[in-house]
């Protein structure tokens, strides 16, 4: 990037002066001796006439611009720390202050030549006589050269700046203790990159927006041709209403004036009709890519592993997807159309503006760099606004859903008052970003209105000149004002489609984020062996999890469970057991070891393939707002890519509801297998729920389940009809069982106890009641309580701590 801003640098810089230098001293080239005297450059130079004041403005301009770089050039590679800080912001500061300036007097020269300048186009051969010509083609190269060599010059100092910040610390480390040394490195480099990031992504979200723009491409260059004509006829409304206004009064016919009127009328109702095609397509175009951004957005969110939304807030994601989607396809194509038709209607005016008087023209036209630089400014200052208002709403959201989604627990404790002040807090600091976003647009709007009407005054009281003196006729400067009062709406909108389109990509930013977010677990293999037998096993497996990667959940632990074996995992509640089903289901990767499959690591897999085979019953199963029957074949549909004669027909489903112990209940619903479960399974109790969720798992005909304390929320009676199912369940299967009650472990094959991260145990239920270790003690005491619902967990840290009912003070 600084090897391309110096070249820009370099090449603008010598041809701004070498067109500059031409235009100043060929048509004065006969008289070039004159200004070796004072008195000859007084006779060479007029304001109006001459670009002896541009060739030296321009050429000082060039050289403060060169001698700010070397100002701060000698820090790049020399680093003695007694130099001081190299003064970069001050350098970026001058330089500013200096392009300005600099711009302003040009813009000065430019509007003085157009009141003052003789009507002489080409160079003439009297001294002092440059031309029209030869002098705005001077002064607009050294605008337009000046603000590439800021521009180019500015990058330089940044890219320089960045470079002595990376390797500063270096230097300072003999003045700093340790610590403090790496800590300046790491503050520095996490500047750099952070700028760097936020550059590069700037860049891939305007390239998203385009790719994403770029299917109806055809759309919108008809939108763009209905556009154009539109304009046409909008520069053609002041035309014909001068000509009428001249037909009427200044040089009367009656014929002519109702012939120009009736083309008025062609023309506005024919600018009415392209405007109507302009504005529908552009419309229908913002409702297609919102529908390409929505479904890009959620299919990205789908591939993200299981650590992405342990770390991100529900309500920040849909806020994302519903508000911000919205925002961005709404925005992008309400302001693509009105930014094309005030480009569109300032080109077209412009033209019938410098056919009408070129001076006038000059004279508005001066409005155009004004307003872009304050577009600029406010623009870079309205985008942060933007990108903290949709972070801050997005979290106010997070607070009200998670609120919303608990408003049981919420009102059992009586915690109105404290999600009320949690959600104002989020709010409060909501509206202080709006009331800021307020103040800004409304001093950004007086400005913007106030440029134009001011321009319009210089405008008519010169035109008006013109017209005292003949120049001019009164209906031709009312045509003028009309095409002035045109450009200045479409600069104005222009305006506004700016600070609207910064608005958008704000919030556009955070969706392309989210639309290119890597998943942290890689995508599944493709391999779909024709034998499964399900032999799982955890090789020296070591994990954290992405919310908490500082705390170890498992430390190397290994654990095999062979095809047709029922095995339980009991331990400590953190001990790292729902741990163990989540590696094998492979929502998460292990930081260290491998999790296999008949010897093969799970990624190998087809996922789609795995998840027939891998069945998993949780110990809070999520039913859907959808029938009961199609809860039991979620994912085993036609919609989910499974082959039709995969999908599990309503036999199937009858019998996994029978072996879950659901068909007698399900079929005394008034609607049988039809019946609605509500929101999240709300019509349903939780034993219901429990086992149509084992029939759910039951009907893929699994090779391996996994049961996770699939009986853990259960009252007893439903406990014990949940429990019989999964009994019959675990016949000729693979289980993983994760369990705290024994009457859910005793007869497993094998019983292993996790307690921080590692296997402490290992064996039957028999051999470890002979071996008397924890399980023996758990046991003891579960039977000297008479209870079969005891935990486990309490008494797996200490062989000496009391049960659950020993805890409940007695009165």
């Amino acid at each position: 990037m600084g090897l391309v801003a110096a070249v820009i640098f370099c090449m603008t810089l010598l041809l701004q002066l070498v067109v500059v230098t031409l235009c100043t001293l060929w048509p004065i080239k006969h008289d070039l001796v004159m200004l070796t005297r004072l008195h000859g450059w007084q006779q060479l130079y007029s304001i109006a006439n001459s670009n002896l004041d541009v060739w030296v403005l321009s050429t000082l301009a060039c050289l403060a611009n060169i001698l700010c770089l070397a100002s701060v050039a000698r820090f790049k590679n020399k680093r003695e720390t007694s130099q001081g800080a190299p003064p970069y912001k001050t350098t970026q500061i001058v330089m500013a202050v200096l392009a300005l300036l600099t711009q302003l007097l040009l813009l000065g020269k430019a509007v003085m030549v157009a009141l003052l300048a003789d009507e002489i186009v080409l160079p003439g051969e009297q001294a002092g006589q440059c031309g029209l010509l030869a002098i705005y083609l001077a002064v607009c190269s050294s605008i337009i050269g000046l603000a590439l060599q800021y521009y180019a010059a500015e990058s330089i100092v940044s890219d320089w700046q960045e470079s002595f910040r990376a390797e500063s610390p270096e230097v300072l480390a003999p003045l700093l203790d340790k610590t403090d040394a790496s800590d300046a490195a790491s503050s520095s480099e996490g500047t750099i990159k952070s700028k760097s990031a936020s550059r590069k992504h700037e860049t891939e979200t305007v390239k998203a927006l385009l790719s994403m723009s770029a299917v109806d491409t055809p759309l919108l260059m008809l939108a763009f041709a209905a556009g154009a004509a539109a304009a046409l006829g909008q520069a053609l409304v002041p035309y014909f209403t001068g000509k009428i206004i001249d037909y009427a009064s200044i040089e009367p016919d009656r014929q002519m004036f109702q012939q120009t009127t009736l083309k008025l009328v062609g023309v506005a109702f024919g600018c009415a009709v392209f405007t109507g095609v302009r504005g529908g397509l552009f419309t229908l175009g913002m409702a297609r890519l919102n529908l390409r951004i929505r479904t890009r957005l959620f299919h990205s969110l789908l591939r993200q592993d299981i650590g992405f939304f342990d770390t991100t807030k529900t309500g920040e994601i849909t806020s994302r997807l519903a508000a911000d989607t919205t925002t961005v396809s709404d925005q992008v194509c309400l302001n693509l159309n009105v930014a094309l038709r005030s480009v569109t209607q300032a080109a077209m005016v412009l033209v019938f503006m410098f056919a009408a008087s070129w001076r006038l023209t000059v004279v508005t036209f001066i409005i155009i760099p004004l307003i872009l630089a304050i577009c600029k400014l406010y623009g870079q200052y309205y985008r942060m606004l933007a990108k903290q208002v949709q972070t801050e709403l997005a979290q106010a959201n997070a607070v009200a859903d998670e609120v919303l989604a608990t408003m049981t627990t919420v009102r059992a404790h009586a915690a109105d008052d404290s999600a009320k002040a949690a959600y104002g807090v989020k709010l409060a600091k909501f509206y202080v970003l709006q009331r800021k976003e307020a103040i800004a647009y409304g001093a950004y709007a007086c400005t913007n209105t106030f440029l134009p009407t001011a321009v319009a005054a210089v405008v008519l009281f010169y035109g008006g000149n013109l017209v005292l003196e003949g120049h001019m006729s009164a209906g031709a400067l009312v045509s003028f004002m009309l095409y002035q009062q045109s450009l200045a709406s479409a600069f104005q909108m222009l305006g506004d489609v700016f600070s609207s389109l910064t608005a958008a990509v704000g919030a556009a930013d955070k969706v392309v984020e989210l639309m290119q977010q890597q998943p942290g677990v890689p995508p599944h293999g493709a391999l779909q062996p024709a034998d499964f037998a399900g032999r799982v096993e955890l090789d020296s497996v070591a994990f954290s999890y992405p919310a908490r990667p500082e705390v170890p959940v498992l430390n190397g632990l290994s654990l095999k469970v062979n095809p047709g074996e029922v095995v339980a995992l009991v331990g400590p509640s953190g001990g790292g057991k729902s741990s163990i089903v989540k590696l094998v289901e492979r929502f998460y990767l292990p930081s260290a070891g491998a999790v296999c499959m008949d010897g093969r690591d799970v990624g190998v897999y087809d996922e789609k393939w795995l998840r027939r085979r891998v069945a998993i019953v949780s110990q809070e199963p999520t039913l859907y707002a959808r029938s009961i029957q199609r809860n039991i074949c979620y994912g085993l549909e036609l919609e989910d890519g499974v082959a039709a004669e995969e999908v599990p027909t309503s036999s199937d489903i009858e019998e996994a509801a029978r072996l879950a112990n659901a068909h007698d209940f399900i079929m005394a619903l008034p609607q049988g297998y039809d019946t609605d479960c509500g929101d999240k399974g709300v019509a349903l109790s939780g034993g219901q729920k429990q086992r149509i969720a084992i029939a759910r798992a039951l009907v893929r005909k699994p090779t391996v389940l996994l049961l996770d304390e699939a009986t853990s929320a259960l009252d007893a009676d439903s406990e014990a009809v949940v429990q019989e199912a999964l009994d019959r369940m675990m016949k000729n299967h693979t289980v993983l069982v994760i369990a705290h009650r024994l009457s859910t472990i005793q007869n497993a094959d094998r019983i292993l106890v996790i307690n921080k991260g590692v296997v402490v145990e290992d064996g039957s239920h028999t051999q470890l009641l002979e071996a008397g270790g924890v399980y023996a003690t758990l046991v003891r005491r579960q039977m000297q309580k008479n209870t079969s619902s005891a935990s486990l967990g309490s008494l797996a840290h200490n062989e000496s701590s009391s049960s659950l009912r020993d805890l409940i003070p007695r009165r």
